[in-house]
């Protein structure tokens, strides 16, 4: 019906609220990023269990922290956990160039001609050097090369020696994207240290650094990595003989067409070869070896290696035909994702349940057990239970394998086989920082975040290194607006000293920002599997997944469980943590050497469970430099910026700036009774300003609505003091009633 009043009617108007409800913003909700033994690469999973985590991601590797993690996470009161998984980019702002490898099989069905095919001796990957080649012969045509190229990333010092240097100094170096390492000179060592020869700081050298090496040509200190080929990385990060030495400070990194030239994966030979020899396809066949088919068909197809070809590939000199007629690859199996789990995988045909002659079955078959079963599929694309249209299915397909039909002409039907998938690697060889820091325009590592709006927690299990911590702390800070805290691991094998050395200074986390937190020692936790993770009853592992549960299960303890302190003997305690990985952890010395460098330690005691002993941020001198206190006000923030979208666009009238002054006010009475602030009386515990001194005609004008809002934050007591003296209240009475 129209308001308008134009005949007589009775007209309902619902007027507007004058007070807008605020919807919690969710304040548990973590992201990881990590290696896992399979899954999606650089794309982030929502996880709500562990066994959803293993559904989607797989189980335990040697690799595999992020895994020991979720299951923390879980154990510890998680509910919510966004996973994405990272592997070795060649280009990381090129998610294309991700080195991790699907295993794949092919099963074969009787049909028309067949390929040349030339198959290897030896698995990937392959050793080789610089300037090895692949050359064939194929179909007949001339011989082509295929060249694998590798150069070790290398630097020169500024000048030749002598170098004057002085006792103590010091070169910082990192090899590959590796930890740093130090080079302390001595003077022991030199005949005169002040007059340093080009071979005495080489030695000096070379008895210090892993990795990488020093040689001395013309006289000139020269740094080189021991790894060639794209991955090679060598930096001088800083010292005090940098000053003297004259190394440039930015990265050199080597050069070539692959990886590491000593661990050459099949996928690049493919990439290499395929380039090179467009008349061939090179895939890996059962047991890792090379592949390689002639894209011809037929008695005129062939391929030949000549024996100038490198003899790590295994591949022998003899001419490979086709034929007029003969089994054909007709369906390509290969890993849902990519990743070595794939070669514990088998493609079992069996005839059709249905037993029709047109159809079969498809068994997925993983360490001997059989996990999937597809029965009744077709190989004519126009039918409903085709088999790409079935196997592949997003919802209802499998979880271990995809299938390409591979298109043959009269599309036959594969007879019973089992075939074994091969060549999948999950791409860790040249693992550096980059991987997991990502690229923001590609979505790689913590960038494939972006999308998950919700994000509050961060963790990246295992990898503890200067690069990630930073970056972790300045996604959580910069990146996304301050919305999200960072939990951070320490290093493996870390003493109280040394942990202090790696805040303060290694890494200058120290005093950084109040958007994360780093606690310490790595926990132990019973084995989940010995199979996998050796024989020993408990492992070491990174505590990021078991601290962000802890911080879920107070979180959700009772509403405004986000203003507790997640720490304490209560709220604090960690389950499944067997613990630590050093015992420094339990003296009351180690953590007073620790804390106040606002490292929080993780503990016990006599009669008391495992537990977080400290509740501080990476900064002291900030507005909120408590974890409770500064996640608190996250939330806050969070919830006060969707809950006034109403107000955008509005008339910025004196009755909109009340609707938006009486909006806040009640969402923080709200919050105040349940604990936020300091006091249970409004005046005391937080102001809201949306008055003309703010909202000038200037500020009008200007399109802006400014509110000030503050905050009476709580701050927990860390430390219990109790002063305890002698009861003289008898004597001091006695003395009184004498009149002394």
């Amino acid at each position: 019906m129209s308001g308008q009043l134009l005949s007589s009617k009775v007209v309902i108007v619902e007027e507007e609220p004058k007070v807008r409800g605020i919807p919690s913003a969710p304040t548990s909700v973590a992201g990881a990023v990590g290696i896992t033994e399979r899954g999606p690469i650089g794309e982030a999973v929502l996880c709500t269990s562990f066994d959803d985590f293993q559904t989607k991601f797989g189980g335990f590797t040697p690799d595999s922290d992020l895994a020991l993690a979720a299951m923390g996470f879980f154990e510890n009161g998680g509910a919510q956990l966004w996973v994405v998984r990272t592997a070795h980019y060649s280009n990381v702002a090129d998610p294309a160039t991700a080195t991790a490898v699907r295993a794949a099989g092919f099963l074969v069905a009787g049909g028309g001609s067949t390929p040349g095919i030339l198959r290897g001796a030896a698995p990937g990957p392959f050793v080789l050097h610089d300037g090895n080649v692949v050359r064939l012969a194929v179909d007949g045509a001339p011989e082509v090369d295929a060249v694998f190229l590798g150069s070790p990333a290398a630097m020169a010092a500024g000048g030749a020696g002598p170098y004057a240097l002085a006792d103590g100094m010091e070169l910082l170096l990192r090899v590959d994207n590796g930890l740093e390492q130090t080079v302390l000179f001595s003077a022991a060592d030199f005949a005169d240290i002040a007059n340093a020869t080009a071979t005495e700081v080489a030695a000096a050298i070379n008895a210090v650094i892993v990795g990488g090496r020093a040689t001395t040509p013309g006289g000139i200190v020269r740094l080189a990595s021991d790894t060639e080929g794209t991955t090679s990385r060598i930096q001088v990060t800083g010292g005090t003989a940098n000053a003297v030495l004259a190394f440039p400070g930015a990265a050199s990194v080597g050069g070539g067409n692959v990886a590491n030239l000593r661990a050459v994966e099949v996928a690049e030979v493919k990439s290499v070869v395929e380039a090179a020899i467009p008349s061939v396809t090179v895939d890996a066949s059962v047991g890792g070896v090379l592949d390689v088919r002639t894209v011809a068909t037929g008695p005129g197809a062939s391929v030949q290696a000549n024996p100038a070809t490198a003899a790590a590939f295994g591949l022998d000199n003899a001419l490979h035909t086709g034929a007029a007629s003969g089994t054909a690859n007709a369906v390509r199996v290969e890993g849902k994702d990519p990743g070595a789990y794939a070669n514990r995988v088998e493609a079992e045909v069996r005839a059709a349940t249905n037993g029709s002659a047109s159809a079969f079955d498809l068994l997925v078959v993983e360490d001997g057990a059989y996990r999937e079963t597809f029965p009744n599929l077709s190989m004519n694309p126009g039918d409903a239970r085709y088999v790409e249209t079935i196997v592949n299915d997003a919802r209802t397909g499998s979880v271990y394998v995809r299938v390409i039909d591979q298109l043959l002409a009269g599309a036959p039907v594969p007879p019973q086989q089992t075939v074994a998938l091969a060549g999948g690697g999950d791409g860790l060889v040249g693992l550096d920082d980059a991987d997991f820091i990502g690229s923001e325009p590609t979505k790689t590592g913590l960038r494939a975040l972006d999308q998950v709006q919700e994000l509050s927690l961060l963790l990246v299990p295992g990898r503890a290194t200067p690069a990630v911590h930073n970056a972790m702390v300045r996604y959580c800070e910069v990146e996304r607006d301050g919305a999200v805290f960072a939990v951070l691991d320490p290093p493996a094998n870390q003493s109280a000293m040394d942990i202090v050395t790696y805040v303060a200074t290694t890494a200058a986390l120290e005093q950084l920002s109040e958007f994360g937190a780093i606690y310490w020692p790595r926990v132990k936790v019973l084995n989940p599997a010995k199979s996998v993770l050796g024989s020993a009853d408990q492992i070491v592992v990174p505590p990021s997944g078991i601290v962000a549960g802890v911080f879920a299960r107070t979180d959700s303890a009772h509403p405004g469980g986000v203003y507790d302190p997640p720490a304490g003997i209560e709220a604090g305690r960690m389950f499944g943590v067997l613990g630590f990985e050093t015992d420094e952890v339990l003296e009351e010395n180690k953590r007073d050497l620790v804390y106040p460098h606002r490292i929080n330690p993780l503990t016990t005691g006599p009669g008391l469970p495992r537990y977080i002993d400290g509740s501080r941020t990476l900064k002291g001198d900030g507005n909120f430099p408590y974890v409770a206190e500064r996640r608190g006000v996250i939330f806050i923030e969070r919830s006060l910026k969707q809950g006034l979208q109403f107000a955008r666009h509005k008339n910025n009238t004196e009755g909109l700036r009340a609707q938006v002054r009486r909006t806040i006010t009640a969402f923080l009475l709200a919050q105040m009774n349940n604990g936020a602030f300091r006091s249970r009386e409004p005046a005391k515990a937080f102001f809201v300003d949306v008055s003309e001194q703010l909202n000038t005609p200037t500020v009008i004008f200007a399109g802006k609505l400014i509110a000030r809002v503050g905050l009476a934050t709580n701050k927990p007591a860390e430390f219990i003091i109790l002063r305890i003296s002698q009861d003289t209240r008898a004597l001091e009475a006695e003395l009184a009633a004498a009149g002394a």
